[in-house]
């Protein structure tokens, strides 16, 4: 962005890179966003239809994985990571001076009565072994 106020409310989609998933999120909303997509940078190595920034670019074995970098409890709105062949269809649409529309949704399973929860962490992370063990009690109940 030139720095001039956008109309609102509007979805700010912002290139992977540079600083954290959190960090850019926050910069958009302080901009004004409603929400946020991140255009992926790199090609995912099983995906067939993608096409490198620049010739001899790595793909990625493994999809990005966004989260909380522990600074993100001021962040009040909702971000997605765009796979990098979907966000280049979108900028050249972009470029061509084209309106692009996009609905953000979210699907939450609920098959019964029961909440249900996914809680991503990482081996070594002592905070989340001290939750997972003082939660199991409860989560089982």
């Amino acid at each position: 962005a030139d720095g001039a106020p956008m109309e609102s409310p509007f979805i700010l989609m912002v290139d992977r890179g540079e600083c954290t998933f959190v960090t850019k999120v926050r910069n958009a909303q302080h901009f004004g966003a409603a929400a946020v997509l991140i255009a992926d940078d790199k090609c995912q190595c099983d995906r067939d239809n993608c096409k490198p920034s620049f010739p001899g670019q790595m793909c990625e074995s493994v999809e990005p994985m966004m989260a909380d970098d522990g600074s993100g409890l001021d962040i009040g709105i909702p971000s997605f990571l765009l796979f990098k062949e979907d966000a280049d269809g979108i900028k050249n649409t972009l470029i061509s001076d084209q309106v692009v529309r996009v609905e953000m949704s979210f699907s939450v399973p609920n098959p019964d009565d029961r909440v249900e929860y996914d809680f991503w962490t990482r081996p070594g992370d002592r905070n989340s072994v001290s939750f997972l063990t003082e939660f199991k009690e409860i989560a089982v109940a």
